[in-house]
């Protein structure tokens, strides 16, 4: 007796039946990636923790800032191991062979995958054009202004510390617990005509709360000691000792993270710098490359469609454990051939849109041989 091709309305629920067996298995992946990248920053969240004292409520906000950074990166990979797992199990079960035989090709079978991988391509675009930038130098402001209420982990014992608010400083003793330090100099030019020199048997950094999360300015309190202070067009000296003598040090936070740095440009800055940077100049051809890694990932949940699917109907045992390998597999190619693009774009040997856009020309090419082998 003749197979009667599927009927329009089975085809809907297969769509959907589909579309929530990958959206399962991408959801749980995802979430995985998410917190395996997360291990790697507790070392790193437990410093501020336990160095800087930070509030539960700053930290719970940078790991969210961190999660969006990594997101470019995991739902792509995501999207494919989600793809593998969902078709292998499929192969393994036998469906796929069942669909087919119910008139359904693999090719149809892609649209509501495509459909899928468009609403995942869509998402990355706005991540890596704004989300991710603004998310990675907001996280950065923070880190500064958490490192700034320590001010003493960036004074050395014994030796000479400059660039300290622009002033030149040296202690005997710190201890980085209490803020405090032992036999301090300190050489103020932050007014060059007119420089100051502090001598203090004993300092103490005091943080200076405000209405911000994090402190923005200090006191620099020292004790014991005397003011040096030399005016060479006067020609006169002036020693002043004190008992208890305060300085009051603003933190400098009006430096833009962003700048050196591509990756922290949001997407209508980027293209602005590319439009007004001298055609040839290295500078306009690491924004120019930023841009296309940044099209690159998001364009990828596309790619890996052909290539998820070619690999995922070979009838497998362990479909879950093969779908996980061969995606990290796939994942570590992508990713080494995107390092390769990034230098030899950076050497100038290509161009920045074949550098970053190498691994999605090769992946796709591999994925439409695969994809029409398992075609029958």
């Amino acid at each position: 007796m003749p197979i009667k091709p599927l009927r329009r309305p089975l085809s809907g629920r297969l769509d959907l039946y589909i579309t929530l067996e990958i959206l399962g298995a991408v959801v749980g992946t995802c979430i995985f990636v998410l917190f395996f990248l997360l291990m790697f920053q507790v070392l790193r969240v437990g410093e501020f923790l336990l160095s800087h004292g930070v509030s539960a409520l700053i930290l719970a906000k940078m790991s969210g800032l961190m999660i969006i950074s990594f997101l470019p990166h995991a739902l792509p990979l995501s999207f494919l191991i989600g793809l593998l797992i969902a078709f292998s199990r499929l192969s393994t079960d036998s469906e796929i062979i069942a669909i087919k035989a119910a008139g359904v090709s693999l090719i149809r079978l892609t649209a509501p995958i495509f459909l899928l991988a468009v609403m995942t391509s869509l998402v990355q675009f706005q991540l890596n054009y704004n989300w991710v930038p603004w998310s990675v130098r907001t996280y950065k402001v923070i880190e500064e202004k958490i490192r700034n209420t320590k001010i003493a982990s960036a004074i050395k014992e014994g030796a000479f510390t400059p660039g300290f608010f622009d002033m030149l400083i040296f202690t005997d003793k710190v201890d980085q617990k209490n803020n405090s330090l032992k036999r301090v100099f300190i050489y103020d030019e932050r007014e060059p005509e007119s420089p100051l020199v502090y001598v203090a048997k004993e300092a103490e950094i005091l943080p200076m709360p405000t209405r911000q999360d994090l402190g923005s300015s200090i006191i620099f309190k020292l004790s014991n000691g005397a003011v040096h202070h030399s005016n060479f067009d006067q020609k006169t000296y002036e020693k002043i000792d004190f008992d208890d003598y305060q300085l009051f040090l603003k933190i400098n936070e009006a430096s833009d993270p962003s700048v050196g740095n591509p990756q922290m440009i949001p997407q209508q800055e980027l293209l602005r710098i590319i439009a007004t940077s001298p055609p040839d100049s290295t500078f306009r051809r690491d924004h120019l490359g930023e841009y296309w890694r940044r099209t690159s990932l998001a364009l990828s949940p596309l790619i890996f469609v052909l290539l998820g699917i070619g690999f995922g109907v070979f009838r497998q045992r362990t479909a879950r454990v093969n779908g996980v390998l061969i995606g990290l597999l796939v994942a570590i190619f992508y990713w080494s051939i995107q390092v390769w693009g990034a230098s030899a774009m950076t050497h100038g040997t290509v161009s920045p849109f074949l550098g970053m856009q190498a691994a999605n020309i090769i992946l796709f090419s591999l994925g439409i041989f695969s994809f029409r082998r398992a075609s029958w």
